[in-house]
């Protein structure tokens, strides 16, 4: 019978509830999943793929309206653009600010303004893809400088070598007199007519005087009627804009008809010639045939007219140097051996099994910038509403600013359209 104590100790009994055992080596320790958790180094936005981060940046920092510099934009008009996501860090700086002069438009009111914001602004302005001008009567031919010019310094295609695409609002002015000058001269016509009968009543009674005898006194009215200078006549209405589209003065002429002068006789000027020659005959039926042909109809009577009229304010210049400088000709390298060279090396490149473009394919692969000009007028409003009655399918009527619009034609390559801004007429 053994009696004697075991020689090692029994094992413990193993308790039934965990909660009260001592911690595994497997489970982490409450400070390190606090550490976890405050990582710095995280981010749930880069965490996203590429393509939803882009997307991202465009919603926080695109505005459907323009940005004005310098200045502000009108009151009415928000942005609502998050630009301290760009400040985030690094990263996101990199990947979001070509989007936000990429994807946003901006407008300038003169040359210099585009210049000096490149200047100023950040290094990626250099991705700024869509501009406003807004460009004053007085300022055309600075502003045909600065886009036709070639220097580097200052140059539309030096500033914005990534342009695709370019809005000018041109300021033309405006046709007829306002509300208020109006009265004025009203006014002034009023006082001229008084002034007329005052005169008229007066030359009457000194004829009358005359006639009864007072002749000696002639003298002395007719020097007193010649010390009185007259006030000067008032100066012309303007003419109205009607007038003008109609061709009142020359400038668009197309609506009316004029026939065409008379064929001279090859023998001189005759009275009834008894026997006209052949050639006479041939040129005289001639020109009755086209007397009589139906005239073509004329589309575009608004739009021709203007632009006849504003033709010495230099709109085809600034068409032209548009044109010349963002939709340039190829250059004689790239003539039929140029391009024999070009396609050598191009050739000889991929059999090596690498893909380069040579310069020329990138300038052929550019897309064109879209150019645009919007001639602005400004007129009375019951002229705007009157010409979109007389020419419905010229003009469109906006309806929320009742200005009437031309559709966009060709001008020199450029796409010019013309706008009636209508301004209330004071009575």
């Amino acid at each position: 019978m053994i009696d004697a104590p075991p020689q090692s100790p029994s094992r413990p009994a193993r308790l039934r509830n965990p909660s009260h055992s001592a911690p595994s080596a497997t489970t982490p320790s409450q400070p390190q999943m606090h550490a976890a958790q405050a990582d710095p180094a995280f981010s749930l936005l880069l965490s996203l793929p590429r393509e939803l981060r882009d997307r991202i940046y465009t919603f926080a920092l695109t505005s459907p309206y323009p940005f004005w510099w310098p200045g502000k934009a009108p009151p009415e008009v928000v942005h609502d653009v998050s630009v301290n996501l760009v400040r985030a860090n690094r990263q996101v700086y990199e990947e979001s600010v070509a989007i936000l002069y990429g994807d946003n438009k901006f407008l300038f009111t003169h040359p210099s303004d585009c210049t000096v914001f490149r200047v100023v602004a950040s290094p990626a302005s250099i991705n700024i893809t869509s501009v406003y001008f807004r460009i004053r009567e007085k300022d055309v031919r600075l502003w045909t400088t600065y886009v036709g010019s070639k220097i580097k310094e200052r140059s539309l295609r030096a500033d914005l070598p990534k342009l695709r695409s370019l809005w000018v609002f041109l300021r033309c002015g405006g046709v007829g007199v306002p509300g208020a000058v109006q009265n004025v001269l009203g006014q002034q016509m009023q006082a001229l007519q008084q002034q007329v009968q005052s005169l008229t009543q007066v030359m009457a009674n000194a004829g009358a005087h005359i006639v009864g005898g007072g002749g000696g006194n002639v003298t002395g009215h007719a020097q007193a009627g010649g010390n009185q200078i007259p006030p000067p006549p008032p100066p012309a209405p303007a003419m109205p804009f009607i007038q003008f589209a109609q061709g009142a003065l020359g400038l668009g002429g197309h609506g009316h008809h004029h026939p065409a002068p008379a064929v001279p006789h090859p023998h001189g000027t005759q009275n009834n010639p008894p026997n006209p020659s052949p050639l006479a005959q041939h040129l005289a039926h001639t020109q009755h045939q086209q007397h009589n042909l139906p005239l073509p109809p004329f589309t575009g009577l608004v739009y021709s007219s203007f632009l006849r009229f504003e033709r010495e304010m230099g709109i085809e210049s600034l068409c032209l140097n548009l044109h010349d400088v963002l939709h340039p000709l190829p250059s004689p390298s790239t003539s039929s051996g140029g391009r024999t060279e070009a396609s050598r090396s191009t050739s000889s490149e991929r059999s090596d099994g690498t893909r380069s473009s040579t310069p020329n394919t990138m300038e052929r692969s550019k897309p064109a910038t879209e150019v645009k000009i919007v001639c602005i007028m400004r007129i009375p409003r019951e002229e705007v509403k009157r010409l979109a009655r007389l020419y419905p399918d010229e003009l469109n009527v906006d309806w929320k600013t009742s200005d009437a619009r031309t559709r966009f034609r060709k001008l020199h390559g450029v796409e010019v359209s013309l706008e009636l801004s209508g301004y209330p007429s004071f009575e």
